[in-house]
């Protein structure tokens, strides 16, 4: 083989390898790509996550407050009651003639 031929042999083999490496840059700048996509995305749903936490948290807390005014509700319905039956008492002792 003659240093010509080799010399061919070797220019096929570097752009051979220049175009592969070309090519092997370009994935490799789509993969960086679909990386930052799928990373943005994946930020994106861990922010809808955390958002849908703090939602149900002040539902629950909410549902929680909601029974414990309506319980808070009858003991003062319940208190009042009993506030009025002790006035109705005292009146009706006034009434009554004295001993």
């Amino acid at each position: 083989m003659s240093i010509n031929a080799l010399v061919d042999e070797i220019e096929r083999k570097s752009k051979l390898i220049i175009t592969r490496l070309k090519r092997l840059e370009n994935e490799n700048e789509e993969l960086k790509k679909s990386v930052f996509t799928y990373l943005e995305l994946m930020d994106k749903q861990a922010k809808e996550i955390h958002s849908l936490e703090e939602k149900l948290k002040v539902k629950q807390i909410t549902k929680n407050t909601s029974a414990d005014l309506k319980k808070l509700q009858r003991d003062i319905d319940k208190y009042i009651h009993m506030v009025d039956k002790c006035i109705a008492s005292i009146n009706a002792d006034e009434l009554e003639p004295q001993k």
